[in-house]
């Protein structure tokens, strides 16, 4: 690029920047000026005043040693880096030497080139070319005579974007491109965590295949968006593109355990090396490790590690579960030995090759010295030395060593490889094998038939045309190719290599694998072809009950004792991939999760059902896991609504999947209507409340902090209304004030005090609580989180002997006289039985004059236990053994408790994490002398919790013998079958008892307990509390009395608290009216102020049709909440009816809405909307309601995928929760590049 300015006698000189592009590329300009020297730019000539010619030192003539004839220069041009053309005043002699009238100069960085060249202009001969000996590469000035030039030839730095730096400090969301070194790559979820460093920082990049595409040392461009996974920032990536290969790998920073002091933009992702580690403590792959700087962690998911000292070890920093992780990427990361040459690696890994491949060798340690042998034989010093690529053409067993000076023999490495089969050779049968791992794997296959079934992205899956008639192998095969192009119903040859491949899953499982095929090329065949029948489950092949009929005879690694008819893990293995069918009505089992369902056919005639549909879970007397084989798991489109019950009237047919531990069926055709079920959440308790009766409920609140608004209300109308108020609850998961912030905080305070301050402001009574504050860290849990179990309590119906707590460190002892040293307290906290997990809380209550002894628990979870369809069989349920431990610690505290007083009344409950039957459970039972109240309920009823479809109970309620007398139960399935959408408050569904207490006082006097009574002057309000208005309306809060049963008249102490009360803007607002009578009872009414919005009613939506535009963007659309770009919003004359549509175009995978301007909707209508939408992509609908819905924005709707052709109609219902302003959302993802149009929106309104 060039910059033409000119240089004019007294004004200020500017400077002709000339710039080379990347290409080369020169742009040329001529500089022109009234009086050249630089000198004279003060003001005129010298010459100009006294009509003389200019002293040398002022002027642009030659030097005096010149000796020709005098020229100034009245111009100069620059035709390239090397060639420039002077423009005299006057014609340049031809005939003399250019020296002798042009005197060239340059000031510049280096050296100056020779002019070696000249030539002349016949037309104009005062224009002489100069040609220089060499390109200027440089700025700096050309001086000819005087005359200055400045120029500019360096070449522009190329744009290379943003750093990494920069990108990691954009808005979460946000799109970005960014590029950088690969310095590490693993394979989770069936997509390649890529890990990517520049000279700023480092980052973490997600996508699929991008582990065969990039390899370390690369610099590749990354675009996509801006996300976390537990807090560490990743780019999900859309695209990506070599920049350069092998641009040479990033050195690790040597550092010290101090490094992990920083901020996470100096460590997160970056590649590091550590020196001087001792690795202790392993929890799954976690370690401990101490240095001589301090303490750090090192996660061992890619490289087996031990439990000592490495003298070296370098990695990129993995923020792993809420903690910045060294985790090393393969074994020449891990150094036990510095004094031992690093070994020397294959290139080519152990596996099947295509004859003819060449193996280099390599050892990072300098100039090591490689042996080999071919043989099978360990190298020594005088085996053949590496000087160049080994030709493998046979089966082959390769062994290496290295030396290198001042070091010791490296370890021997083994590289075993066999010979690729020729094409054709291998059918999907053979290659699935008859196990769960293939004959094949690692092999190179070539011309492999089948039928594509299914298409993905990156991969599709195919079958064989004809089954082979063997049961025990899978006739489907997954085939990962980026970039195909095939359909369903081709019939495709395929190339590629066999690999048992791990699919999404959690860290802690050995999950199975997946055969598949990475392949290299599918040939398409023909196209159009039938595809194969799909398996009838339960009609064609029947699911075995036992996971494993026969464990002491199974083998998973090598086959042995595979049989599909007798071992549901072996049923599921030999259909992977291929076309299945659950027939008739399929029946869902429990509430939707992370995009699934889980289903069983009604067909099946299952006997272990629950009263809603869902499915109980029964005693394995056999080791292993408890589950159900029968239960199927079914991916559903995003926002899919389904709780236990609903169900698909017809059949679903899909491909048999495999991530997270379960087979999974991926639907192929559109999923039938799924229809309601019937299931509903109860309102209210069984158990009749009396006076003379003692309730004592559990309730984990999944946790819980004060932060959680929305479910503090939820938790609150449970407890207070569902439950109707239990005078004791023992409340599990709450977590510290501060949630999951890692800050030091263990105290929950503000979290009980919420809880009871919106139970009081539904009308219930005042609760206390009681909690003895865990350590910061120990108790395992979501980190930072410190969850606890505590206890709420009634003040008006019990009370604490003794409000003192027991040091968290030390806990509660019995002391002689049977009593306990505090009222509240751990049991015996240091026990290592408590290692990472909750110690039980002991807290002693009295009812009516009797003591009651609750003691809550929340035992270690199930992480540990093997995946019930995993690699390790047995699936043993490794976490038991705590739990059995803590339960022999808990039922010896209850034995010494009964041993110390006669018969007291002790409640053990929470959650167990285990069932009624197991050996945990009914240790407590047995050492306690407890009974578990479960076991009054119907066995059909008999749950709490909901996993992997299967109804179960983690929380149990235990009680002394002596209190089964009169007991009432109610176990409230009002959470675990449903969703949130439904109400649901927690994962977990509470769990009450009534109790008779023995010989307590009727009449127990516990002074005054009663809250005042508030009651509205007006008392229609006292009935229906809620008073509406419109926007802008003037308010005063209506008047209220205030009476108590001892202080009287309290009217004039009432106070009178709002919510952000404004009543210029639309929304339900509450109006808090609170007392408190002189023994600290209070007493809370609250109004509801709705604050109706004058707008027009969304169901008469202006501009439906878009054909109204103004500015390029449809009328009355286009609102407050709208995130999708104006750029990205397109008046399309492609229309379903009239003149125009809206083109929305978004091709992220994050969905953009798109919505109407403000209208009102009404409290209690529904509202019908239906659109035309034709294109490629997802879409599907929201309500944006001002202050409902939590954080305003209602439940989405299931995305509809569009696939281009014609117009479809899409129809979405939504129930107003209430009065309020709203725009209705269209919200899309996914589009290709011409989008999704959408045309005639329609809204019909249905009031109550």
């Amino acid at each position: 690029m060039l910059t033409l300015n000119y240089i004019i006698p007294g004004e200020e000189c500017y400077v002709a920047r000339f710039r080379r592009t990347t290409a080369g590329l020169l742009s040329a300009a001529l500089l022109f000026s009234a009086a050249a020297p630089a000198a004279a730019q003060g003001g005129p000539p010298a010459h100009a005043k006294n009509g003389g010619p200019p002293a040398h030192a002022q002027a642009g003539g030659p030097p005096d040693h010149a000796q020709g004839p005098k020229r100034e220069v009245e111009g100069l041009e620059w035709i390239d880096a090397s060639t420039f053309i002077i423009d005299f005043d006057k014609t340049a002699p031809p005939g003399l030497p250019l020296e002798r009238y042009a005197d060239i100069s340059f000031q510049l960085d280096g050296d100056a080139p020779e002019v070696v060249n000249r030539t002349y202009d016949s037309d104009d001969k005062s224009l002489v070319t100069v040609h220089l000996s060499g390109e200027l590469t440089t700025e700096g000035t050309l001086i000819i005579n005087g005359y200055e030039a400045p120029f500019d030839f360096a070449e522009e730095e190329e744009d290379t974007g943003p750093s990494i730096l920069d990108v990691r400090q954009e808005a979460i969301g946000t799109d970005q491109t960014v590029s950088g070194i690969v310095t590490a790559a693993e394979e989770a979820g069936g997509q390649t965590n890529m890990y990517i460093q520049d000279d700023s920082a480092a980052i973490l990049v997600r996508g699929a295949g991008l582990g065969d595409q990039y390899d370390r040392g690369d610099l590749v461009e990354f675009e996509g968006e801006l996300n976390q996974f537990r807090d560490m920032l990743q780019i999900l990536v859309d695209d990506s593109e070599m920049l350069e290969e092998d641009a040479g790998e990033i050195e690790p920073e040597l550092v010290d355990a101090t490094f992990f002091d920083g901020g996470q933009d100096d460590i997160e992702a970056k590649l590091i090396t550590v020196e001087d580690l001792t690795l202790t403590y392993d929890d799954f792959n976690d370690y401990d490790a101490e240095t001589p700087a301090g303490a750090m962690r090192v996660l061992g998911s890619l490289v087996d590690l031990e439990e000592t000292t490495y003298d070296e070890m370098t990695g990129v920093v993995n923020y792993h579960f809420y903690e910045n992780k060294l985790m090393p990427r393969d074994e020449l990361d891990v150094v036990k030995d510095a004094t031992l040459t690093r070994p020397a690696q294959a290139s080519e890994p152990s596996g099947t090759i295509p004859s003819g491949t060449e193996v280099t060798l390599s050892s990072p340690s300098e100039d090591a010295v490689i042996y080999y042998t071919l043989d099978g034989s360990d190298p020594t010093i005088g085996s053949a030395v590496y000087d160049g690529p080994i030709t493998i053409t046979e089966e082959t067993t390769l062994k290496t060593m290295a030396v290198a000076d001042g070091l010791s023999e490296s370890e021997v490495l083994t590289y075993t490889y066999g010979i690729a089969l020729e094409a054709g050779e291998a059918t999907i049968a053979d290659i699935q094998g008859e196990g769960h791992v293939s004959p094949y794997e690692g092999q190179t296959v070539r011309d492999v038939p089948g039928i594509v079934t299914h298409t993905e992205n990156n991969a599709f899956y195919m079958q064989m045309a004809e089954s082979d008639g063997n049961l025990n192998t899978s006739e489907g095969m997954f085939v990962y190719l980026s970039g195909h192009d095939v359909e369903v119903g081709d019939e495709v040859h395929v190339d590629g290599t066999v690999a048992e491949w791990e699919q999404d899953g959690y860290d802690d499982n050995d999950d199975l694998r997946t055969t598949q095929i990475s392949g290299s090329n599918a040939d398409v065949i023909s196209s159009g072809n039938e595809l194969p029948a799909p398996i009838v489950i339960g009609v064609d092949r029947e699911i075995p009950e036992e996971l494993i009929a026969n464990i002491d005879e199974y083998d998973i690694e090598t086959g042995e004792g595979f049989n599909a008819e007798t071992n549901a893990i072996d049923f599921y293995e030999s259909l992977e991939n291929m076309r299945i069918e659950i027939p008739g009505q399929v029946t869902v089992t429990g509430p939707q999760k992370y995009q699934e369902l889980t289903v069983v056919s009604e067909e099946w005639d299952l006997e272990n059902r629950t009263p809603t549909g869902g499915v109980y879970l029964e005693e394995n007397p056999e080791a292993g896991p408890e589950l159900n084989t029968e239960i199927m798991f079914v991916n559903v489109p995003y926002g899919t609504v389904a709780k236990t019950g609903d169900y698909f009237d017809e059949g679903v047919t899909g491909v048999m999947s495999y991530n997270f531990g379960n087979f999974k069926v991926e639907p192929t055709e559109e999923l039938p209507e799924l229809m309601d079920g019937g299931n509903e959440r109860r309102d209210e308790t069984t158990i009749e409340f009396n006076e003379d009766e003692l309730t004592v409920a559990t309730y984990n609140v999944e946790n819980y902090d004060q932060s959680q608004t929305e479910k503090t209300q939820k938790l609150a109308a449970s407890m207070a209304d569902e439950l109707n108020a239990p005078d004791i609850m023992t409340l599990v998961e709450v977590m510290d004030n501060s949630g999951e912030s890692d800050d030091g905080v263990t105290s929950a305070d503000e979290n009980y005090e919420a809880l009871a301050e919106a139970i009081a402001d539904l009308g219930g009574p005042n609760y206390a609580y009681t909690e003895s504050a865990p350590i910061d860290g120990l108790d395992g849990g979501i980190p930072g989180g410190n969850i606890r179990v505590g206890h709420m309590y009634r003040t008006d119906r019990v009370e604490l002997p003794d409000t003192s707590v027991a040091p968290s460190g030390e806990g509660v002892t019995i002391e002689a006289d049977g009593s306990l040293s505090h009222g509240t307290g751990f049991i015996d906290p240091q026990n290592d039985a408590f290692q990472s997990s909750r110690k039980p809380v002991v807290t002693e209550f009295s009812f009516k004059g009797e003591p009651v002894y609750v003691i809550g628990n929340h035992w270690n979870s199930k992480r540990g236990d093997l995946a019930a369809y995993g690699m390790e069989q047995p699936a043993l349920q490794g976490s038991r053994d705590q739990r059995q431990a803590i339960a022999e610690v808990v039922g010896g505290f209850v034995a010494d408790l009964n041993e110390a007083n006669e018969q007291p009344n002790v409640v053990a409950l929470g959650d167990f994490n285990d069932f009624p039957w197991s050996e945990p459970v009914e240790t407590l039972a047995d050492l306690g002398g407890m009974y578990n109240t479960i076991f009054e309920l119907p066995r059909n009823e008999q749950y709490t919790y909901n996993y992997n479809g299967n109804s179960q109970s983690l929380d149990s309620i235990l009680i002394s013998e002596h209190l089964q007398d009169g007991l009432d139960v109610d176990f409230m399935n009002i959470n675990s079958e449903f969703m949130e959408v439904h109400g649901r408050a927690s994962d977990h569904d509470p769990a009450m008892v009534q109790l008779v207490i023995p010989d307590i006082d009727p009449d127990y006097d516990m002074g005054d307990v009663t809250a005042p009574e508030i009651t509205f002057e007006d008392d229609a309000l006292n009935s229906d509390p809620t008073v509406t208005i419109n926007q802008g309306d003037d308010f005063t809060a209506p008047a209220v009395t205030a009476e108590d049963n001892v202080d009287g008249d309290l009217t004039d102490q009432v106070t009178v608290s709002g919510d952000d009360f404004d009543t210029n803007k639309s929304g339900t607002y509450t109006v808090r009216y609170e007392v408190t009578d002189s023994s600290g009872n209070t007493a809370v009414k609250n109004l509801t102020v709705e604050v109706l919005f004058e707008g027009t009613d969304i169901a008469e939506l202006e501009n439906a049709g878009f054909e109204a535009w103004t500015d390029g963007l449809p009328d009355n659309w286009f609102g407050g909440a709208t995130n999708i770009a104006q750029s990205r919003t397109i008046q399309s004359s492609d229309a379903f009816d009239g003149e125009y549509a809206a083109q929305l175009v978004n091709e992220s995978t994050s969905h953009n809405r798109f919505t109407t301007q403000r209208y009102s909707i009404e409290e209690g209508a529904t509202y019908e909307v239906t659109f035309q939408a034709k294109g490629n992509g997802e879409i599907r609908n929201a309500m944006f309601a001002e202050g409902l819905h939590g954080n305003n924005y209602s439940g989405y709707s299931a995305y509809t995928t569009l696939t281009g052709g014609d117009w479809t109609e899409i129809t979405w219902e939504y129930e107003a929760p209430g009065s309020t302003e709203a725009e209705l959302i269209i919200s899309l993802r996914n589009t290709d590049a011409d989008g999704i149009l959408v045309d005639n929106v329609e809204i019909t309104k249905t009031s109550n």
